[in-house]
């Protein structure tokens, strides 16, 4: 009986400590040159104590972005912009936390992601239709490559 509760104890503490340190701890690299990149561009916040990579920074700023244009359209009164659209490209360039995210895949999404924004901001009607299909996008590649922010990335929904 004593054995049983220490086993369960250990399920429920040890494992998903084990599996937080796994998900945050930094992946290695044979190249130098790619952990010392990667270090110079992360900047710690309140956020995550341990540093944001640029890719985190833009992701976030994509994302409080998007929740401006998801209020102006809602009201009628905007449309998404050439900027919004570059910083959707400066995620082909940015560096990530986890360098091996930059894959392939990575790639065709963040393009679908662009082809989509473009769609929007031509688009003559149907603003929220598009708007919610981008946001599709990013929960896409979200489910693929890092599941973690979906939950609050479905928050900019125009219902």
């Amino acid at each position: 009986m004593k054995r049983n509760r220490i086993v369960s104890q250990l399920c429920i503490f040890v494992i998903p400590l084990a599996v937080f340190s796994f998900c945050s701890s930094p992946v290695e690299t044979n190249n130098k040159q790619s952990a010392i990149e990667a270090e110079e561009c992360v900047e710690v916040s309140e956020v995550n104590p341990n540093g944001d990579s640029e890719l985190a920074l833009l992701m976030r700023k994509l994302f409080e972005d998007a929740d401006s244009l998801r209020s102006a359209i809602q009201a009628g009164t905007g449309n998404i912009d050439e900027d919004y659209i570059k910083a959707i490209e400066q995620c082909h360039t940015a560096t990530p936390t986890d360098p091996d995210v930059k894959s392939v895949d990575y790639q065709a999404f963040t393009n679908l992601l662009a082809m989509e924004a473009k769609t929007l901001m031509n688009a003559e009607d149907n603003h929220v239709e598009h708007f919610n299909s981008m946001v599709g996008k990013c929960i896409d590649c979200h489910n693929t490559l890092c599941p973690g922010p979906i939950k609050r990335i479905k928050k900019l929904y125009i219902k």
